[in-house]
């Protein structure tokens, strides 16, 4: 993802390029935390440095890094109001899931591992509808970039939000 931020960077795509560095540096930093090599966790429990990301500590203090994305995402929500229908889609699905992923490292912080497992699940299945649309707006993307003489609608919202520049243009 971080690599397709710096290419619609170079196509002048504001919006995306914003979304997926932030998306990718997102799951970049998120796996190197859950990497032992780099010992995120060992701080919470320096004799043993395995067990740190099962101290409820760290699994209360991880799950703002959830919430935090799931804030952002919201933002982009708001922002993808001018783009289209799918993208708005991602974004309402993207926020509950970083929520209930918060909520489920807030559970197994509190020791309730059967809530925690079922937000998990929630949170994995809104992305996993999240994930059908960014398929099909992929698919929808590359069907017009070859000229293919079918096209999916993606629902452009463009019309009914107009931009600042848009509404100078009708003045």
């Amino acid at each position: 993802m971080v690599v397709g931020a710096v290419f619609e960077f170079i196509l002048g795509n504001t919006f995306p390029f914003v979304v997926f560095g932030t998306i990718g540096a997102f799951f970049l930093t998120y796996g190197t935390t859950l990497t032992p090599f780099y010992n995120a966790a060992g701080a919470y429990t320096p004799d043993n440095p395995a067990a740190g990301a099962a101290d409820p500590g760290f699994l209360a203090t991880f799950a703002f890094f959830f919430l935090w994305i799931g804030f952002m995402c919201f933002i982009y929500l708001i922002c993808s109001l001018r783009t289209n229908i799918i993208f708005f889609m991602i974004f309402l699905l993207l926020v509950p899931t970083f929520c209930c992923l918060a909520g489920s490292f807030w559970q197994a912080a509190q020791g309730n591992s059967a809530t925690a497992l079922t937000l998990q699940h929630a949170g994995g299945g809104l992305a996993f509808a999240a994930c059908l649309f960014g398929w099909y707006l992929f698919l929808a993307l590359l069907l017009a970039s070859v000229d293919f003489p079918l096209g999916l609608p993606v629902g452009d919202l463009s019309r009914f939000i107009k931009g600042a520049s848009e509404k100078q243009k009708a003045a």
